[in-house]
C-alpha cells in the first residue's frame, strides 16, 4: 500500500468495507433480539433431562467467544513484533522515530487527562448518582490490594523475558524489546542483515494472512458474543440501570466526537475518510469488549488507509497500554457516580486530586484483566468512596466494557493515523534541508 495515497482507494475497497460493516451490524441486531427471545423463552424448552435451551445457547455462544479470543491472543505477540522490528530496521533515519515517540507520548498524557477531566465534569452536570438508590451496599472494610508503585511500574516496562512477555502478550514490554532488535538490527551493514531483515518483514505478511484467515468468522463471533449478553440479561438491563448505560453512553458519544474532533483538528477532513476504515475494528472491539481482539485489524485497516505499517506497529502497542480514553471516561465518571449514591462530599479540589492519582495510577495496571474494575477499587478508598459501590455496576459492567473499548479503539486508531501525518512531515522537512 505504500504507493497509495492517504484516503485514496478504489471503489472496490470502499464496498468492501461497507459490506463488513453491514455483516456485522446484522450480526449484532440478530444476537440481541434472539437472545432476548431465549431469555424469555428458553428455560422451558428442555435439550436434556438437566439443560435447558437457554443454558446451551449460553454456553456454546461463550465458547465461540473464547476460541475467538485465544486465536487472537496467538497472533497478538508475533505481530507486534514482526511488524515493529521489520518497520524500524529498515528505517535508516532513526531520528524520525524519536521524535514521533516523544510526541506520541505527550498525545497520550493529554490525551489521558481530557479524558478523565471530561467524565468528571459530565458526571457533576447529570448526577447519575443522585436518587440512583435507597439501599446500596453495605461498607465493606475489605480493599483492594493493589497500590501504584513508580517503581515497580518502570520495572515492569522492561522485560526480563521476551518469551515471558509473548506468552502474557504484554504490549509495552514487547514494544521495548522490539524497538531494541529494530534499532540494533538497523546499524548492522551487509548482506546477511538484510536478509534477516527480509525475513521478518515477510514474517510479519504471513502474520496479515493469518489474521486474515481468523478475522473471516468475526460475524459468528459478534452474533454469539450479544445472543449470550441478551439470554442471561433479558430485557430487564433496560430496567433500573437503563438510564444510567443510557447517560454514560451519551458521554461516550461526547468523546467520540472530541477524539474525531482532534483528529480533524490535526488531519483535516482526511479524518472522516479514516473513520470508515477504522469501523470495522471498533465494531469488533464493541461486541467483544475485548481490545486485543480488535488489534490485528485495526493495524491491517490502517495499512489499507495508508498508514505507514512501521508507524502504526509502533504507536498502536504503546496506546494500548498508555490511550486506554474509553477507560479513562469511565473510572471518573464511575467514581463520581459511587459518591453520590453513598453521599459522600466530593468538593472540586478533592476531585482533581482523585483525577491526578487515577491519571498516574492507570499507567501501572496496563494488561490487568477488568483494569477499570482494579483501578476504582484501589484508588477511591483513599478519597472516602465506599469500594463496595462496585457492586452496583459489575452486573452490567459487560456493556459499560463494550463502549469503553470501541472508544479506545477509535482513539489509537485516531492518533496513529496523526502519528503518520507527524511522521511525513518530518521526512518532507528533512528532505527540504536536504536539497538547500
Amino acid at each position: 500500500m505504500a504507493s497509495e495515497q492517504i484516503g485514496h482507494t478504489p471503489s472496490t475497497s470502499s464496498n468492501s468495507l461497507l459490506r463488513q460493516v453491514t455483516i456485522i451490524g446484522i450480526a449484532m441486531i440478530s444476537g440481541l433480539v434472539l437472545g432476548l427471545i431465549c431469555h424469555a423463552y428458553g428455560k422451558n424448552i428442555h435439550i436434556t433431562k438437566t439443560t435447558d435451551l437457554m443454558t446451551f445457547i449460553m454456553g456454546t455462544s461463550d465458547l465461540i467467544v473464547h476460541i475467538f479470543l485465544r486465536l487472537i491472543k496467538m497472533i497478538v505477540a508475533p505481530l507486534v513484533l514482526t511488524t515493529l522490528i521489520a518497520g524500524i530496521s529498515n528505517v535508516q533515519d532513526t531520528s524520525t522515530i524519536k521524535t514521533i515517540g516523544i510526541k506520541v507520548i505527550l498525545w497520550f498524557i493529554v490525551a489521558s487527562f481530557v479524558s478523565l477531566a471530561v467524565g468528571m465534569i459530565y458526571a457533576n452536570i447529570v448526577q447519575p448518582g443522585v436518587g440512583f438508590t435507597n439501599n446500596p451496599p453495605p461498607i465493606s472494610a475489605d480493599h483492594s490490594s493493589y497500590r501504584f508503585d513508580i517503581v515497580k511500574f518502570i520495572l515492569h516496562i522492561v522485560p526480563d523475558s521476551i518469551v515471558d512477555a509473548m506468552a502474557k502478550n504484554d504490549m509495552i514490554q514487547l514494544v521495548v524489546f522490539a524497538v531494541f532488535f529494530g534499532l540494533g538490527l538497523a546499524s548492522l551493514p551487509g548482506k546477511s542483515a538484510q536478509i534477516l531483515r527480509d525475513g521478518i518483514d515477510a514474517m510479519g505478511h504471513v502474520m496479515l494472512k493469518v489474521t486474515d484467515m481468523v478475522m473471516k468468522i468475526v460475524p459468528l463471533v459478534v452474533f454469539a458474543s450479544l445472543l449470550s449478553i441478551a439470554t442471561q440479561n433479558g430485557i430487564q438491563i433496560i430496567g433500573n440501570y437503563g438510564i444510567y448505560l443510557l447517560e454514560f453512553y451519551i458521554l461516550v458519544l461526547i468523546m467520540w466526537v472530541i477524539l474525531i474532533g482532534a483528529g480533524y483538528c490535526m488531519m483535516g477532513k482526511k479524518v472522516f475518510k479514516l473513520l470508515p476504515f477504522i469501523s470495522e475494528p471498533v465494531l469488533v472491539g464493541f461486541s467483544t469488549a475485548s481490545s486485543e481482539s480488535a488489534f490485528p485489524r485495526l493495524l491491517e485497516k490502517l495499512t489499507d488507509f495508508g498508514v505507514s505499517p512501521k508507524v502504526s506497529a509502533f504507536v498502536l502497542p504503546l496506546g494500548y497500554s498508555f490511550n486506554l480514553c474509553g477507560t479513562m471516561v469511565f473510572l471518573s465518571f464511575a467514581a463520581i457516580f459511587i459518591a453520590q449514591v453513598y453521599h459522600v462530599n466530593m468538593p472540586w479540589d478533592k476531585q482533581m486530586m482523585m483525577l491526578l492519582v487515577m491519571m498516574i495510577s492507570s499507567k501501572g495496571i496496563a494488561g490487568v484483566p477488568r483494569a477499570s474494575t482494579v483501578m476504582l477499587a484501589a484508588v477511591m478508598p483513599g478519597f472516602d468512596i465506599p469500594a463496595a459501590g462496585l457492586l452496583l455496576i459489575v452486573g452490567i459492567d459487560q456493556f459499560l466494557d463494550m463502549a469503553r473499548t470501541a472508544t479506545s479503539v477509535l482513539g489509537n486508531g485516531i492518533v496513529a493515523a496523526i502519528a503518520d501525518e507527524w511522521a511525513h512531515k518530518e521526512q518532507l522537512k528533512k528532505s527540504t534541508t536536504t536539497t538547500i
